[in-house]
C-alpha cells in the first residue's frame, strides 16, 4: 500500500468546516468526502447537527455518514475501520479522500491508532477492592505519585475515583503503568493527516453558533425531535449525546420553554467548542 498524505478538515463547531469543503470539492471534481463528526452518523438526525444537505452529499459523495440508527452505539475503534475502509476504496476509484469533522478521538483514531489496553484481571480488580476500603481515594491516590506520574496529576486535577480504579488495576495486572501504555498508539495507517485547522475569533465563533442554533430551530429542530420521539427514540440512546436533542425533548415534555432550551444549548455548544480547540492545538 502507498504511502501519502490525506488532507483533514478540522475546526471547532460552527468554524466552516462544510463550506469549506464544498469550495475544495468544487475545484476538483475528483474529491470525495469521508466524515469525522460523531453527530453525522445517525440516520435522522439531521437539523440539529448541521448534517450536509441531500443536496450536498449529491454534489459531493460523502461516506461514513447515515451509517447507525439511533440505538447503535459506535466507537473510535469501529470509526477507524469503517473510515480506512472507505478511504482505500476511494484510493480504488482513483478518487481523492479528505477527510472533514471535528470529533478529534475520531481523527487520531484513524491516522495514528488506538493504545492497546489489557483487560484488568479479576485479581487486580479485588486486590484494588480490598486496599481501597482499607486506605480510601487519597492514599491510593498519592501511592500512584510514584509508580504512574501522569496519571497521577490528571486524576488530581478531577479526583476521579474511576480513573484511580483503572489506573491500579491495570498496573496490578501488567506492572506497567496505564499512562505510559496509553502512550503506545497501536495500528497506524499509512497515510499522515495534513490538518486545515478552521480558526475563527471568540467573538465570531459565538455569533456563528448562536446563528446556526436560529437556524436550526427555524428550520423545524423542534419537530425533527417530535418525529424522532414518535418514532420511539429516547433519552438514553446513543444519538441522543448530540448536542440540542436533549433540550428539544425537554419542549416537547413540557419541562422547558424554547427560549430556555435555546440559551442552553447555546451555552454547551460554546463549552464544546472550547474543548475542540483545546484539542486540536496539537493539530496546527
Amino acid at each position: 500500500m502507498p504511502e501519502g498524505r490525506i488532507l483533514v478538515i478540522t475546526g471547532p463547531t460552527a468554524s466552516g468546516k462544510t463550506e469549506h469543503e464544498l469550495d475544495v470539492a468544487r475545484k476538483n471534481p475528483n474529491i470525495e468526502i469521508v466524515n469525522a463528526d460523531a453527530s453525522l452518523l445517525y440516520r435522522r438526525f439531521d437539523i440539529g447537527t448541521a448534517k450536509p444537505s441531500k443536496e450536498v452529499q449529491n454534489e459531493v459523495p460523502h461516506h461514513v455518514i447515515d451509517i447507525l440508527g439511533p440505538d447503535e452505539p459506535f466507537n473510535a475503534a469501529q470509526y477507524s475501520a469503517r473510515a480506512r475502509a472507505e478511504i482505500l476504496q476511494v484510493f480504488e476509484k482513483g478518487k481523492i479522500p479528505i477527510v472533514v469533522g471535528g470529533t478529534g478521538l475520531y481523527i487520531d483514531a484513524l491516522f495514528f491508532g488506538l493504545p492497546t489496553i489489557e483487560v484488568p484481571s479479576e485479581d487486580a480488580k479485588a486486590r484494588y477492592a480490598t486496599e481501597f476500603q482499607a486506605f480510601g481515594f487519597d492514599t491510593m491516590h498519592e501511592r500512584l505519585r510514584e509508580i504512574d506520574p501522569d496519571l497521577y496529576l490528571q486524576i488530581r486535577r478531577e479526583r476521579n475515583p474511576i480513573r484511580l480504579e483503572r489506573a491500579w488495576t491495570h498496573y496490578y495486572t501488567t506492572g506497567e503503568p496505564l499512562g505510559s501504555a496509553r502512550k503506545r498508539q497501536a495500528g497506524r495507517f499509512p497515510y499522515d493527516p495534513e490538518f486545515t485547522v478552521l480558526d475563527r475569533p471568540r467573538p465570531v465563533l459565538w455569533e456563528r453558533i448562536e446563528a446556526r442554533v436560529d437556524a436550526m430551530i427555524a428550520g423545524g429542530w423542534l419537530e425533527e425531535a417530535r418525529q424522532l420521539q414518535d418514532a420511539g427514540v429516547t433519552r438514553t440512546m446513543p444519538a441522543m449525546r448530540a448536542i440540542g436533542y436533549g433540550e428539544m425533548f425537554d419542549v416537547l415534555d413540557g419541562i422547558c420553554s424554547m427560549e430556555q432550551a435555546r440559551e442552553r444549548i447555546i451555552v454547551r455548544t460554546r463549552q464544546y467548542a472550547k474543548r475542540q480547540e483545546t484539542w486540536m492545538k496539537k493539530y496546527r
